[in-house]
């Protein structure tokens, strides 16, 4: 009598299956701050940082909690897109350019409605006018650290978008979705995998240009509307980067999701490199330049997307956050001081 044995996926390739999804993406990066919640400090960092006084709360509360709002509407709009796209849609021979677009497009709109609050405040005069003894920029507020990773982010999706699409090839109907990988020293025709070409990459540069202008304008409205009176100063500016911080973070995260999904697609078709054929046991080597950065790309996907929800679910935790009327309010200064900050 003879026994078959049900082969069981092992731990290590279930694991491989998971980090396949982007949504897995959102259930590790969910985990990781739900345990940064437990650690005093980055639980102070995150939700318990000093607050502005009550009537800088009033003033900038409307800010913060838009920004919150638009960091879980990013997530969410991700999601749903990935789930009706992935198993509700039959979108066979389909240029699914809207997949790598939408999270920045989102960050997009929701920047843009923050933006479109802070010109409605900046409207509003001040009580006592501050004299401002230095000039103030869009780089005024935001943490260096911060713009540093966003550029660095933007550069990165930049590069791969312009780099993947000069790799790319197009079809017969003139859609550049090919990679063309040559099979040497054979008659075999190139091997034509579809590709992050320039059908996906052209649409998501439009976004990112569109989510550079309205990052800066943010940043730049932010910083030049006028203070309250002189002793909120202080708390003021302390309001200030919390808002600078949170649209530079959005910005980022956006970004970073839509670089880990072209580094999913890159991944799975740029690091191709044998073929088989019908019965035949010869084992053909095909030959791309970029293999190598491709197969790193496939692996690095998953760690992107994780930073890019992180930094989402930050952002809405620490500016979602209601300060307790005696908490960790800053005090107003006991006298008028000069503005002194950039």
């Amino acid at each position: 009598m003879s026994q078959h044995v049900l082969a069981l996926p092992s731990p290590i390739d279930l694991a491989a299956a998971a980090f396949t999804l982007p949504l897995f993406s959102l259930v590790l990066a969910a985990l990781i701050i739900a345990g940064t919640l437990f650690v005093p400090r980055l639980h102070n960092r995150a939700g318990g940082t000093a607050s502005p006084t009550a009537p800088v709360t009033a003033r900038y509360r409307p800010e913060h909690r838009a920004l919150g709002i638009s960091a879980i509407a990013v997530i969410l709009v991700f999601a749903v897109e990935n789930i009706v796209r992935g198993y509700l849609l039959n979108l066979s021979d389909i240029v699914e350019w809207w997949q790598y677009a939408t999270p920045i497009f989102a960050a997009v709109l929701c920047l843009a409605m923050t933006l479109a609050l802070i010109v409605l405040k900046g409207a509003h005069q001040p009580e006592r006018p501050v004299v401002p003894t230095t000039r103030r920029t869009w780089l005024s507020f935001s943490p260096r650290a911060v713009l540093i990773g966003a550029s660095a982010a933007f550069i990165a999706l930049l590069g791969t978008t312009v780099a993947a699409g000069l790799a790319s090839s197009s079809d017969d109907r003139g859609r550049f979705i090919y990679l063309e990988i040559p099979v040497p020293n054979t008659e075999i025709e190139p091997l034509r995998p579809w590709f992050y070409g320039w059908d996906f990459g052209v649409p998501v540069l439009i976004c990112l240009a569109a989510l550079a202008v309205v990052t800066w304008a943010t940043l730049r409205r932010n910083a030049m509307r006028p203070y309250l009176r002189p002793e909120t100063v202080t708390a003021e500016r302390l309001a200030r980067i919390q808002v600078a911080s949170g649209a530079v973070s959005i910005a980022t995260a956006a970004v970073l999701l839509a670089l880990g999904g072209a580094f999913r697609f890159i991944g799975r078709s740029g690091s191709l490199s044998q073929l088989t054929i019908g019965n035949d046991d010869t084992i053909y080597d095909m030959v791309w330049k970029y293999a190598e950065f491709a197969a790193v790309a496939r692996y690095l996907a998953p760690a992107l997307e994780i930073t890019g929800f992180v930094l989402l679910l930050f952002v809405a935790i620490r500016l979602l956050h209601r300060p307790t009327p005696e908490g960790h309010g800053l005090r107003p200064q006991p006298s008028a001081q000069p503005e002194t900050v950039r």
